[in-house]
């Protein structure tokens, strides 16, 4: 058996697994802003956008979809977060169709945060922060199936603790024999990182399977995604997400997540102008959580 094949299934076994898995300890997962997405395209995807034409930073999500089509672009995003805190992110990626090379820096600011004693008395403020800089490389291994991988470092800090790690992601994307359609499998999150305070937290591993599909007419297209996370922590979640493109100027997005309460509903918009993009993002959070609203732009060269 070819060893395209035996990664494709084994791919495929690894995501069939984990639906079934749920790990009873989930406080034992940390590092969750792993899971945080900060392009605001993707954010107003469902927090995937895999497949999307338009998300060049998909990469951090799905190791093996930067090398699908040609690009070469830089870009920033501003997320304002929940409870004051900010979600910032900047990348590089670039393709020819046969490889793909990416940077992304990442970066959870929960701003000054009080600091008192066990009586209540103010000792001052610290400045909690989650860091990632994370490199990807994904090649074409047949005219219609991809892999890729990501690696990175990240870094925590609390109070007067702090934990440093590795982590990394293994994607496949297949190109079936349908027209416009892709599917996409990840493994990711998996690493380890040193202890704080003295006590050990795993990396958040998902298992997370896209499909997506796009119709072209004359001055537009419809693109529709649908992709399944299962995260060791937490039960199987779905989204819907769509992308209407007119004109390759303007790009309205929704999504709608199942089962990821207090998250449901998020949409987004993107304006096209030469080679500069300007994209919004918003996601509602219920349960008196604030709503989240993210900006972001890129240049492509």
């Amino acid at each position: 058996m070819k060893l395209s094949k035996i990664i494709f299934l084994a791919m495929l076994l690894s995501v069939a697994v984990s639906c079934f898995a749920l790990h009873p300890d989930a406080g034992e997962y940390s590092y969750q802003f792993l899971n945080v997405q900060g392009d605001p395209a993707m954010m107003a995807l469902g927090g995937r956008g895999v497949h999307s034409l338009m998300t060049e930073a998909a990469f951090s999500l799905q190791p093996a979809i930067g090398a699908v089509k040609t690009h070469q672009s830089v870009g920033v995003s501003y997320t304002a977060w929940l409870d004051d805190s900010s979600f910032n992110q900047i990348y590089y990626t670039s393709s020819d169709r046969f490889s793909h090379f990416g940077v992304v820096l990442r970066n959870l600011d929960f701003g000054k945060v009080e600091s008192r004693d066990d009586t209540g008395v103010f000792l001052g403020y610290y400045h909690p922060q989650d860091v990632s800089v994370m490199g990807n490389y994904a090649r074409r291994i047949t005219p219609s199936l991809y892999a890729g991988a990501n690696l990175g470092v990240l870094y925590e800090k609390l109070a007067t603790a702090s934990s440093i790690g590795l982590h990394s992601d293994l994607g496949i994307t297949y190109l079936p024999p349908i027209h416009n359609s892709s599917l996409s499998m990840t493994v990711r999150n998996l690493g380890l990182a040193t202890k704080v305070n003295e006590q050990s937290s795993k990396l958040p591993i998902s298992f997370e399977a896209d499909l997506g599909k796009h119709w072209e007419f004359e001055n537009a297209s419809f693109g529709l995604e649908v992709a399944a996370v299962k995260a060791m922590d937490e039960h199987l979640k779905f989204s819907v997400a769509n992308q209407i493109t007119v004109m390759d100027i303007l790009y309205l997005r929704g999504a709608y997540k199942i089962k990821q309460e207090p998250k449901s509903l998020s949409a987004g918009l993107g304006i096209k102008l030469r080679n500069l993009n300007i994209d919004y993002a918003w996601t509602d959070f219920s349960s008196g959580l604030n709503d989240v609203h993210s900006f972001g732009i890129k240049w492509n060269f």
